[in-house]
């Protein structure tokens, strides 16, 4: 405030002064002087004026955006804090990257045809001991799904697509077990089967999987023998024998390898023979032919005659499969 005053103070001497300054000069010499000392006294006022005036506009500007700056970055930095600590507002500051339709509905994951068909042949296997392996039970078991009886178009092989995926199935089911198994004889938790032991049980446990259905079987097993399912057929019986023999430890590389899976197809598809025609209690006497026959295959040595006759042995297994699946079906009977 002083120094406001004494600018205003110092503004009127200077008005004064410069209206004598510009007044034209007196001839007198003493006028002359006593202008010049007042000129002198008005030059001293003004720098005393401009040394009490405040900082200048410029400065006052920067000082200001200096401060407007730093009050940005607190707020930014407390924002960012309160985000960090909040797990809700952090979700909610993400962009949704979910679909949704033009309802609102959350998008589901798209299901292709064929994991359709494996929905409807599970399905389907309720109904065969109602309808058997046929087209009737996949499609009860497409209704039970919501679904079209019409959708049963997409198996183009009818009945043999569910024959065909029960094996498959089957086939997962057991490999699994044996996979179970040999994890625990590696961590120690179970004991080691001798290689007998172990081929009979897996042969028993897969043969099992076919008891709840063993009434129609035999029409299940005709499904397969015809010719355009015989590939698929023979694929799911070899993977079946290369599983269970390399689960029981056979990592041979000669001939052996050969003959020990043949043996043990014939093993497994006359035992299923018997099976379906077994009436005693728990089919235990299919048991006691797989004994025996799991009994011929572990003794088999390597010599070239043994191996030729374990090879008719197969074959004369096989062509009595054929005849007497024949004659379960119905199809060697005379018209």
């Amino acid at each position: 405030m002083a120094a406001l005053l004494r600018g205003v103070r110092a503004g009127r001497a200077l008005r004064g002064l410069c209206s004598v300054v510009s007044a034209p000069p007196a001839a007198n010499p003493q006028c002359s002087s006593l202008t010049r000392g007042f000129h002198c006294a008005a030059l001293r006022l003004q720098d005393e004026s401009k040394s009490d005036k405040p900082p200048s506009s410029s400065s006052t500007t920067h000082h200001e955006h200096y401060q407007a700056h730093s009050a940005e970055q607190d707020t930014a930095a407390a924002s960012q804090d309160a985000s960090t600590s909040d797990p809700v507002a952090e979700e909610a500051s993400r962009p949704n990257t979910s679909y949704q339709d033009q309802s609102g509905e959350q998008g589901e994951e798209y299901e292709t045809e064929e994991q359709l068909q494996v929905r409807i042949l599970n399905a389907a296997l309720e109904f065969v001991p109602l309808h058997g392996w046929s087209m009737e039970a996949i499609a009860a078991g497409a209704e039970t799904l919501d679904l079209s009886s019409a959708s049963t178009g997409m198996f183009y092989n009818g009945a043999g697509d569910l024959v065909l995926h029960f094996v498959s199935h089957c086939n997962s089911q057991l490999t699994e077990i044996l996979a179970e198994q040999h994890k625990q004889v590696q961590l120690g938790q179970a004991e080691q089967k001798s290689t007998a032991d172990f081929l009979r049980d897996a042969v028993e446990t897969r043969l099992r999987m076919h008891i709840p259905y063993i009434e129609s079987w035999p029409q299940a097993m005709s499904i397969l023998l015809l010719p355009h399912n015989i590939p698929n057929s023979l694929k799911h019986l070899s993977s079946l024998v290369d599983d269970i023999w390399f689960y029981a430890g056979d990592r041979s590389t000669d001939m052996n390898w050969y003959t020990k899976r043949a043996a043990l197809t014939g093993i497994y598809n006359t035992t299923e023979l018997v099976m379906v025609q077994d009436s005693s209690p728990d089919f235990q006497d299919t048991w006691n032919f797989l004994d025996n026959r799991i009994q011929d295959v572990v003794n088999m040595a390597g010599t070239a005659k043994q191996v030729q006759s374990t090879g008719e042995a197969v074959v004369q297994g096989l062509m009595g499969a054929a005849f007497t699946l024949k004659n379960l079906t119905g199809l060697n009977q005379k018209r």
